[in-house]
């Protein structure tokens, strides 16, 4: 003999298996009737919408027969007694659907795609649901073993009770650990809002109560942030439900808040659109409180977690923001963004830019007479007007080795007038250094220049840096290195490029170590 509890769910079992074969002739039904209007066929729609009328009155016979409170208030074994009256009941309108099927079948409409393969399809329908209703007439719910007849629905019931051998019951009184948060409560009638703010503290909710549309506007507006869950009613004067609801959705500071809608507007109209808005959750008047309380947990206990999720994810985006600075303190943007999409070796042949090298003079005395902390505070002040002036003029800044200062023009994208804005920053950096004290001591730099072809690229593993390599270079560096304090000292490429727009001086003929002779100038200011 099956106990109370798991005879009440092999009942819901058998109406679930009883609506399936109804719900296949309605869903099917629906479509034909779609099907004949968009091809304006219209003989066929009035015998289509009879088998639908039918399969709506079998559900409802479905649902008065086996219903729960018979059930309960019936002896056991009353699921057969169900069957057999089932049997009788949908006699009549199961016999409407098979002979309205057959006469659209006989009449055909082939010009209308799966019509009759559709047609087929309830014709089955009818039939599994016989099968159904026979089954459950032949189960024998007081002596399961030993019975050899309808062998797969006496399975079903062994997997049934297998199931609910497996869910605890709910006993009064259960403590278990759940999510509590502040439950917003929305509902023109104090006494429900009342009994639900009860009940909900006794689980240990924060709450907060309106009793209309127009006061849940402005708490949420205050609260936003203190909100976990809204407990929203739909009939409400002024500001219904929807309104408040579409409110809540449509603004990415509210959207995050689950909203549960709590309504005793039970059709599928109003359930729909509900969800179509975004509630999280829809539950009918009156409610099962132990099932409320779980929705109420479970959309609190998303929430929550989102919560973390977007604090993590915001953790992970200033990192990757402080990460990406850093990279680019360190190389090119343009360099940095092809590393960030995966490029592996970066290296360029650049026919025409600007090496500028910039050295303090007599650095090793200076250092002599200057603490290590001021030493480095100086050397630092120098440096960043630099980096600020390669900003200014669009300079890219390669390194600092010591006291040397080397900077490009027209890198990593070509620039034409690479070599004027090079000797324009020059220009700044000689007047910024001659301004510039430490102590008693003047400041003093030299800078060369030179123009031509290099090859840049990206060399390190875990410390990257951005380099430039061939004679381009190592002559920028023979023009600081052989120049004079306070002078821009330049290789006749420089000169050539710019004498147009500078004056200069020039040089006699001298021979670079590697290099060979060269001619070179100093700009005349």
């Amino acid at each position: 003999m099956l106990d109370k509890r798991t005879e009440k769910a092999f009942l819901g079992k058998v109406r679930h298996n009883l609506k399936n074969p109804v719900n296949a002739i309605l869903g099917y039904s629906e479509m034909l009737i779609e099907d004949c209007e968009d091809h304006n066929k219209s003989d066929p729609i009035s015998d289509l919408e009879k088998i639908n009328s039918a399969g709506h009155e079998i559900v409802l016979h479905i649902d008065e027969i086996f219903n729960d409170d018979r059930l309960e208030k019936g002896a056991p074994g009353q699921i057969k007694k169900f069957g057999e009256e089932i049997e009788i009941a949908i006699r009549i309108p199961l016999n409407s659907i098979l002979g309205y099927t057959e006469m659209l079948l006989e009449d055909g409409h082939t010009e209308i795609k799966n019509f009759v393969d559709d047609l087929n399809k309830i014709h089955t329908s009818c039939q599994n649901l016989t099968t159904e209703i026979k089954s459950v007439i032949g189960t024998n719910l007081k002596n399961i073993e030993g019975q050899s007849e309808h062998a797969e629905e006496i399975g079903n019931l062994s997997i049934i009770q297998e199931v609910m051998g497996s869910i605890k019951p709910i006993k009064g009184g259960e403590q278990k650990e759940t999510s509590t948060g502040t439950v917003l409560i929305v509902d023109d009638n104090e006494n429900n809002t009342d009994l639900l703010q009860k009940r909900l503290e006794k689980e240990g909710h924060s709450v907060l109560i309106c009793n209309n549309g127009r006061d849940t506007l402005n708490q949420i507006k205050d609260k936003h942030d203190k909100i976990d869950l809204i407990l929203l009613d739909i009939i409400m004067p002024g500001i219904n439900g929807y309104e408040v609801l579409k409110y809540v959705k449509s603004d990415e500071r509210y959207y995050h808040i689950p909203v549960i809608m709590l309504s005793s507007m039970d059709e599928v109209d109003s359930i729909y659109r509900c969800f179509e808005l975004g509630a999280d959750d829809y539950v009918t008047k009156p409610f099962d409180t132990t099932i409320l309380n779980a929705r109420i947990d479970s959309n609190i206990e998303k929430k929550k977690l989102k919560d973390k999720e977007k604090v993590y994810l915001q953790t992970i985006s200033d990192e990757k923001e402080k990460s990406e600075r850093l990279l680019l303190n360190i190389l090119p943007i343009e360099i940095a963004e092809r590393l960030k999409a995966g490029e592996t070796t970066i290296a360029d042949k650049l026919d025409d830019v600007t090496i500028l090298f910039a050295d303090v003079v007599n650095f090793t005395k200076l250092s002599k007479s200057l603490s290590a902390s001021d030493l480095v505070n100086m050397l630092n002040k120098v440096f960043r007007t630099f980096d600020d002036l390669c900003e200014i003029h669009g300079l890219e800044k390669i390194k600092t080795i010591g006291d040397s200062y080397m900077a490009g023009s027209g890198l990593p994208l070509h620039n034409p007038n690479h070599a004027f804005h090079a000797l324009n920053m020059a220009m700044e950096m000689i007047q910024f250094t001659n301004q510039f004290k430490t102590g008693n001591n003047k400041l003093k730099i030299r800078i060369g220049l030179h123009s031509g072809p290099i090859v840049a690229g990206v060399i390190g593993k875990k410390k990257f840096v951005y380099d430039l390599w061939g004679d381009t270079v190592n002559i920028a560096s023979r023009m600081e290195s052989s120049g004079i304090p306070g002078k821009i000292h330049v290789s006749h490429t420089v000169m050539h490029q710019l004498k147009t727009d500078f004056d200069f001086i020039s040089c006699k003929t001298k021979e670079y170590k590697g290099i060979g002779e060269m001619k070179t100038y100093f700009l005349n200011v």
